[in-house]
Order: structure tokens, then sequence, then C-alpha cells
């Protein structure tokens, strides 16, 4: 039987993708295991503190993804200089913007089951492992191929970079709070910036 791509059918392989990574237990990093419990008094500033390192950790995590996302565009003009047209760097930037999409969707099914505390930082990792590799290896920059494939791992990496943290940590009105100063952040450093 053909098949033949609808909105029904493509529900249906992605319940069955989510249903075979829960039944195999997929996961790139084993998950935290839960310590044991905290004496009353300890918890509200033991938690309070967890929060704030989760946030730090986010905000400059996701910082540190945007800005490898970002870089190559830097450099465009230099890539332009040394012969490549305008039209064969777009068609390797549209690797990352092609495969970032995929890979969020689908990194974000391999992150439920994972560790964030190395989910996050091992894509960051790779992530900057590629565009090392692009300002130091000069078969990097050699064709718009290599240059496809470079970025397409890098957009992949990309995928990485927002596992499920929040939720335990900041729940109702401290979640509410939290993307308060997320976007009061992002304001500042747009004002900051122009």
């Amino acid at each position: 039987m053909p098949f033949i791509f609808s909105n029904e059918n493509l529900t249906f392989v992605l319940a069955d993708i989510t249903r075979n990574l829960e039944l195999l237990n997929v996961c790139f990093f084993p998950t935290c295991r839960t310590p044991g419990s905290l004496p009353e008094e300890k918890i509200d500033s033991t938690y309070r503190r967890l929060r704030w390192q989760i946030f730090a950790g986010i905000f400059f995590g996701y910082a540190g993804y945007y800005l490898l996302r970002k870089n190559f565009s830097l450099a465009m003009p230099y890539l332009i200089d040394e012969g490549y047209t305008r039209g064969q760097l777009g068609v390797a930037m549209s690797a990352i913007a092609i495969v970032y999409g995929l890979s969020k969707f689908l990194m974000g099914l391999v992150s439920d089951r994972s560790n964030p505390r190395f989910f996050l930082p091992f894509g960051l990792l790779i992530s900057a492992g590629v565009m090392f590799i692009f300002g130091f290896a000069p078969w990097a920059t050699s064709s718009v191929t290599m240059m496809f494939i470079l970025l397409f791992i890098n957009g992949w990496a990309q995928g990485m970079g927002w596992p499920r943290v929040a939720g335990p940590w900041f729940t109702g009105g401290r979640r509410r709070n939290a993307a308060v100063w997320y976007r009061y952040g992002t304001w500042l450093t747009t004002w900051a910036a122009a």
C-alpha cells in the first residue's frame, strides 16, 4: 500500500515515532537521579538558588547558541571577496534554516528523555566545533557544498538548544516571572545594541 502524505498520516507517523521512542526509552544522556529529600528549613533557600542557576544556564546557553547560529552572516562579505556570489552563500545558509526547524522538533522529543545538564552543552559544543572548523580549516570554505554540509550539522546541533528545563523549577507564578525577566533582558539587550 503506497504511503500518501496527508495530515492524518503525518499525525499517525508522529504519534508512532513518539510511542516507539517511549517503548525503547531512547535517550542520549541518562536523566538525573532524584536526590534525597532536604530538611524543611533548607528547601526554600536551596530551590531559590537552584532556580537562578537554571535560569542563568538557560539564558547564557541560549545566547551562545544564538551567536553561533548567526555569525556566518558576518563572514559573508569576506566570502564574497573570495569570489562567492550572494546566491551561492544563500544556498549554503539555507541549510541551517531548513534543518534548524526540523531539529527543533525532533531533538525536542529526545530532549524530554535526556539530562538537560549534558544535553544543552553537548549541542553547544558541536555547534562551536563546526564554527571553529569554519574559522581555522581552509577546506571548510573551499566549496558551497562543504559550507552547506557544515551549516547543516550546525543547524542540527542548534536544535539541541532548548531542552525542557524550566517546568520543574519554575511553576505557576515563578514561571511567569522568569518569562518577564527573560523578555526584559531581550529588550535591554536590543536597546543596548542600538
